[in-house]
């Protein structure tokens, strides 16, 4: 079958005639074949103002996402700082009790896996803080319950902890967030590169609220705030509360809300119930 006169930059006749599989034909690498080109990706570049070299906070609340907005309407402060990649802004830093605390939003719907792990670094690497508090989100209908779980029956989904210290007890309306569980995302770099020897950080306690965020009770906003070292007396109540139109769009049906709403478009079946 081999034909002497055929070009070197051929495929074999195998591939040609008799292949086993047609995914196979026309792959691999010829002679005199072009090479791939290599796309270099440019450094990601995180810029984080607002803390200082030696400046050490009692307690830093990183947000993620809506969570992060949802909280900032209780905790009231002055912006010190932001996070930027390039150009681009992507969080922001305020100044709470008077100094002694930080609330840092970090907006992550709009990065990329490399993206997200390099502002990642940068908090471990620039924030000081003797205790962190990281707040996320999850989704209860599609959260996995341990066994002990499955027997109680939830009026009101919990906030979950996730926490190195299991000495401690529970707040009221609260459950741990336990395996198979997994995070991920900002939430779930900080959590594993806390627990690397080579950072110097207190392990977070992470937070995670259950969507949408509208349902939540004003019993579990105490419950919120008895979990880090703030109170409702420190922060002026806002008066303006979370509804629907706030809660974060999704893109496609049974995914929650749909993006254009307001437009006419209604809404579909929910994934969080």
């Amino acid at each position: 079958m081999n034909d002497p006169l055929s070009a070197l930059t051929a495929p074999p006749p195998r591939y040609l005639l008799e292949s086993d599989s047609s995914d196979e034909e026309g792959q691999g690498t010829y002679a005199g074949s072009s090479k791939p080109k290599i796309r270099l990706q440019n450094e990601i570049d995180v810029q984080l103002t607002g803390f200082g070299e030696q400046e050490e906070a009692e307690e830093v609340i990183i947000g993620i996402g809506q969570s992060g907005r949802y909280i900032s309407r209780s905790i009231q402060g002055e912006q010190s700082g932001s996070i930027k990649i390039g150009a681009r802004n992507i969080g922001s830093i305020f100044n709470v009790r008077g100094g002694k605390s930080r609330l840092i939003l970090v907006e992550e719907g709009d990065l990329n896996g490399e993206e997200s792990w390099q502002v990642v670094k940068a908090l471990m690497n620039q924030v000081k803080a003797k205790k962190w508090t990281v707040i996320t989100s999850y989704v209860p209908s599609m959260y996995i319950p341990s066994a002990r779980e499955q027997t109680e029956k939830l009026d009101i989904p919990a906030i979950r902890i996730l926490s190195s210290n299991s000495s401690k007890e529970p707040q009221t309306g609260t459950k741990a967030f336990d395996a198979p569980n997994y995070l991920t995302g900002i939430a779930g770099g900080l959590v594993s590169l806390a627990s690397h020897p080579a950072f110097s950080v207190p392990e977070p306690t992470t937070v995670l609220l259950p969507l949408p965020l509208s349902s939540l009770p004003s019993s579990q906003n105490q419950t919120l705030f008895q979990i880090t070292s703030f109170s409702t007396g420190d922060f002026p109540r806002s008066n303006k509360r979370w509804t629907e139109d706030d809660d974060e769009p999704y893109s496609a049906p049974g995914m929650g809300r749909v993006r254009g709403i307001k437009k006419g478009l209604g809404d579909v079946s929910s994934m969080y119930m």
